[in-house]
């Protein structure tokens, strides 16, 4: 059986949920680097797919989809994801190592949109999506470059030109 789709899913939901492969492997009780042999496909995960699931809050009918097949249609897609302030503020896929499953909306708006983590703002929990290339309304929220960070702020009330992008959505971690 080829488990590469399986892999990959279980990449994705872990992904979803936060985790890295150490803490995905600690609810199971095996090892990161099972976790990653798993995800590269090298090992069956299906001996741990109750497991894995229940970890990963899906079904082990979720990790078993292949969506390849062109049954399942994803609905998300990777941009580029930012957990710190890149030193040139430049925020673009050559400038992180770190990818995040955004709604394919996201890049339907903006192929260059990109993911920032919101503690990199306001020590909040969260996830951005920042279009650098949208065209920005009056009534938009945009991120703005500030000699000390980064600001979200209304274009209503901000009066300079250190713009970086549009704020497309937010998601929210409790």
């Amino acid at each position: 059986m080829n488990n590469n789709y399986i892999g990959e899913n279980i990449k994705i939901y872990r992904e979803r949920q936060n985790l890295t492969q150490q803490q995905l492997a600690d609810k199971i009780g095996k090892t990161w680097e099972m976790i990653s042999r798993y995800e590269r496909g090298v090992s069956s995960p299906l001996n741990q797919l109750e497991s894995l699931a229940k970890a990963l809050n899906t079904t082990p009918s979720d990790l078993l989809n292949d969506i390849t097949d062109g049954s399942i249609k994803m609905n998300f897609s990777r941009v580029p994801l930012f957990t710190t302030i890149p030193n040139n503020f430049v925020f673009n896929k050559s400038n992180t190592y770190l990818f995040y499953n955004a709604p394919d909306w996201v890049l339907s708006v903006d192929p260059e949109a990109f993911a920032l983590d919101m503690v990199v703002i306001d020590g909040s929990k969260g996830i951005m999506y920042v279009s650098p290339n949208s065209e920005i309304n009056l009534n938009d929220m945009v991120l703005i470059r500030e000699d000390n960070g980064l600001k979200i702020e209304s274009v209503k009330t901000f009066k300079g030109i250190n713009i970086l992008g549009k704020l497309l959505a937010q998601e929210m971690r409790y």
